[in-house]
């Protein structure tokens, strides 16, 4: 069985049947600088994409801020995920919950996983470090996504260091995905990789450009050189190149988003705990959502509605069949799911 993702909106008469709450894109949709490098790109259809990605790497790395003998461009953050559980780990180490694909991308190669929850009292994240270290072992490949996913809590610089320190100390590597750092950038520990081999990080350029049919993602590594020889080839079409080049030009317009969806989510967190809805700390354009009771007869009433949510059965520590994950979009449109969650909920207590 596949690993279960969110975005389903083909199911029923198609996309724009759905108001779609599962999948955390971009609200906007896609911005229209990005709109334009693919338009511009099509030009470039007709041939074979560079087998280099030499424009791609030099975009990402200026927009990182990091050297380019350390980026690797992927089709997307899965296909980042997947190369970096190709390092020869001897047992992969799950930071809890998180992303599914990091146990589907070790299993497809047989390495062992492990799964250890981070959720503490009144729904606080835990120390990393204090969590894992009786699961690191010297081989060992540790997954910790930052800001988590379905979680929204992104890690502090020195949680992540200090773990990352322990994962060296039993010649172990670490693994970070930063998926959803774009929502917060300031929080990003990619400067670690130019002194720490022992440090992989995941991206993906998906959410915040709303481009989840392009496909856009990274891995940072010191040994990029390694995983470039090893990739596919063609590995970015020629859009997903060409939205790569663009992306230093375009850093104020993707912090001024990241800033409205803070505001957006302050204001929709606050709404969801007026209706008693518990939550957990969110850093990014999502927030896990613990309603103290069955969520299946709300999903149905919501999917009545055509809102699409994200239920949290696969996600390791939040399975308990209470959990939500909502994703954060403009003021308009979360005011419109919300009205209908509180008419929801009120059947449903009224039954």
């Amino acid at each position: 069985m596949g690993a279960v993702h969110g975005g389903n909106v083909w199911q029923g008469a198609g996309p724009e049947q759905w108001l779609d709450y599962s999948a955390n894109i971009r609200p906007e949709g896609t911005p229209d600088w990005v709109t334009e490098a693919m338009m511009n790109a099509m030009k470039n259809a007709r041939y074979y994409p560079d087998l280099s990605m030499k424009g791609a790497r030099k975009g990402l790395a200026e927009f990182l801020n990091i050297d380019e003998k350390f980026v690797v461009p992927t089709s997307g953050g899965a296909s980042a995920i997947d190369a970096a559980c190709g390092c020869g780990a001897k047992k992969v180490v799950l930071g809890a919950p998180c992303f599914s694909e990091y146990r589907a991308a070790a299993e497809k190669r047989g390495i062992p996983v492990e799964e250890v929850s981070l959720i503490a009292e009144n729904r606080t994240i835990a120390d990393p470090s204090e969590r894992l270290e009786p699961y690191i072992t010297e081989g060992c490949l540790v997954w910790i996504c930052s800001p988590m996913n379905p979680v929204g809590y992104c890690f502090k610089y020195e949680e992540v260091k200090r773990l990352l320190s322990l994962v060296e100390s039993r010649n172990a590597k670490l693994a970070v995905d930063e998926a959803f750092i774009d929502f917060c950038p300031d929080m990003s520990v990619r400067s670690l990789i130019k002194s720490h081999p022992a440090l992989m990080i995941t991206g993906s350029m998906t959410k915040i450009l709303g481009i989840p049919g392009v496909r856009l993602g990274y891995l940072l590594t010191q040994d990029a050189e390694s995983f470039m020889k090893d990739k596919l080839p063609w590995e970015l079409n020629c859009f997903a190149e060409a939205v790569a080049e663009e992306l230093p030009k375009h850093r104020s317009e993707m912090e001024f988003d990241a800033e409205l969806s803070d505001e957006c989510r302050n204001v929709f967190e606050t709404c969801l705990a007026s209706m008693g809805i518990a939550l957990y700390p969110s850093f990014t354009n999502f927030v896990l959502a613990d309603f103290g009771r069955d969520v299946d007869p709300i999903i149905e009433r919501l999917k009545e509605k055509n809102i699409l949510v994200r239920r949290c059965m696969d996600f390791h520590g939040v399975n308990d069949g209470k959990h939500l994950r909502l994703a954060v979009k403009d003021h308009k449109t979360n005011a419109v799911f919300l009205e209908t969650l509180k008419e929801i909920l009120r059947c449903v207590e009224n039954r």
